[in-house]
């Protein structure tokens, strides 16, 4: 039986294991990557233009301050995600946010794109400790950046090779947590959802394939 990994732990729901359990394959999803909130203090309403989220996990660390504001107060700052995931996550958190700004493409694009809307202007990034800080630190000249780490994103390596026919990455820190211990199965298929992810996979030497768009429907639209 043909196996796929993916750095993710996977629900009921998920795309990639349905398809998977009609296809014959054999999924393993595991996240290689464990999580805790951090305390944090954001600058108030007065004291920041936008709020800047790198990912869910981002929003759900830290979209609880916003949340806790009242509604006029948390309406004066705008909110910017940097990919269609964050977004949804933003949109799913209270029922109450829209993202005033989507950046889409390579962390790259999505820093010139978001530069010109908010330049001048400051910027709250709510981030993880291990963070490539890659928005951010293309806009120091552009933006006055505000940061703070709201949560805590250690690796879990994996104690033994995952054999595999393909491997699919969903970070930057999941696929060191795989590399940096074990070796990918020879001739197997690598796919990366996320520039970032494919950045990481290409300093390791690693040919990949990367999906159209973050998600798994993507991931499954490569493999059918």
């Amino acid at each position: 039986m043909r196996t796929i990994f993916i750095s993710r732990n996977l629900n009921k729901e998920s795309p990639l294991r349905k398809w998977a359990e009609a296809s014959g394959w054999r999924v393993v999803g595991r996240s290689l990557i464990s999580f805790a909130p951090l305390d944090f203090s954001p600058p108030g309403p007065e004291e920041t233009d936008w709020w800047f989220f790198y990912s869910p996990r981002a929003v759900e660390f830290s979209a609880d301050h916003l949340v806790s504001k009242p509604k006029q107060q948390s309406k004066s700052v705008k909110l910017g995600v940097l990919g269609a995931g964050t977004a949804r996550a933003l949109r799913g958190y209270s029922g109450q946010f829209e993202p005033d700004f989507v950046g889409e493409g390579s962390p790259a694009e999505v820093a010139v794109a978001f530069g010109k809307i908010a330049a001048g202007q400051r910027v709250f990034f709510p981030r993880a400790r291990q963070s490539r800080l890659s928005v951010q630190s293309m806009l120091q000249d552009v933006i006055t950046v505000q940061e703070a780490i709201c949560y805590d994103n250690v690796a879990v390596p994996a104690e033994e090779p995952i054999a595999a026919d393909v491997y699919v990455f969903t970070s930057p820190l999941n696929v060191a947590a795989y590399l940096d211990h074990q070796k990918l199965k020879a001739g197997a298929r690598i796919i990366a959802i996320g520039p970032s992810t494919g950045e990481a996979l290409a300093e390791y030497g690693v040919k990949y394939e990367m999906t159209e768009q973050p998600g798994e429907a993507w991931v499954v639209a490569m493999l059918l």
